[in-house]
């Protein structure tokens, strides 16, 4: 059994007896080791997203970081816990200070891009994947996400360009390349493509 099925396991009994609190204070331990760890992550949203909407969720996170400040993961998830409960605003905020110090790391990037597109300012999210892609040239997750973009505004011309961009790139993961590829070929052609191939989960 994994350590994230463990901690779940423990908390479930927790929960199970009514001691919430004794759960939450498992996932912030694990949490403190892997801010990312997605079974925990998805555990903590479903406790504390519904009873207020959202506001526990932001105060866990938020206590998370101010404990440890030095890690910038937990900036990236206190940042998360704002867009999950529609304050993207807020995410950038807080995104945007920690770009100041830390700027070399890719999931802060994608994740102001993310949250630049949900407020429909594509240019900022599109300048926050250039800044990436400057940075990490071969991040294909920044590559992906460019050419969607600019496809989803209906920039196709503009698409094309950075599909073509991206195919020059060297070190390229080969599922991102063939995401690419497959892309361009129908850009090409005029084509806008079609959902199953635009939305195709790229590894």
């Amino acid at each position: 059994m994994t350590e994230s099925a463990e901690v779940a396991n423990q908390a479930n009994q927790l929960i199970l007896q009514g001691n919430v609190e004794g759960a939450l204070a498992l996932f912030r331990e694990r949490l403190k080791v892997d801010p990312f760890e997605p079974r925990v992550v998805e555990l903590v949203d479903s406790l504390l997203m519904a009873p207020d909407q959202g506001r526990g969720l932001v105060d866990f996170y938020r206590d998370l970081q101010k404990a440890h400040p030095e890690d910038w993961r937990l900036v990236v998830s206190l940042a998360r816990a704002y867009s999950k409960t529609g304050k993207d605003s807020l995410a950038v905020v807080q995104l945007q200070k920690l770009l100041r110090n830390e700027s070399q790391h890719a999931e802060v990037w994608m994740e102001l891009a993310i949250c630049y597109k949900r407020l429909d300012k594509l240019e900022l999210a599109l300048r926050a994947l250039n800044s990436l892609i400057d940075i990490q040239p071969n991040y294909g997750p920044a590559h992906v996400a460019r050419v969607r973009y600019l496809i989803e505004a209906d920039d196709l011309n503009e698409a094309a360009a950075a599909s073509i961009f991206s195919l020059e790139v060297a070190g390229l993961s080969g599922p991102v390349r063939d995401w690419v590829d497959k892309v361009n070929l129908q850009l090409e052609q005029g084509l806008r493509p079609e959902d199953d191939l635009l939305y195709r989960n790229v590894a």
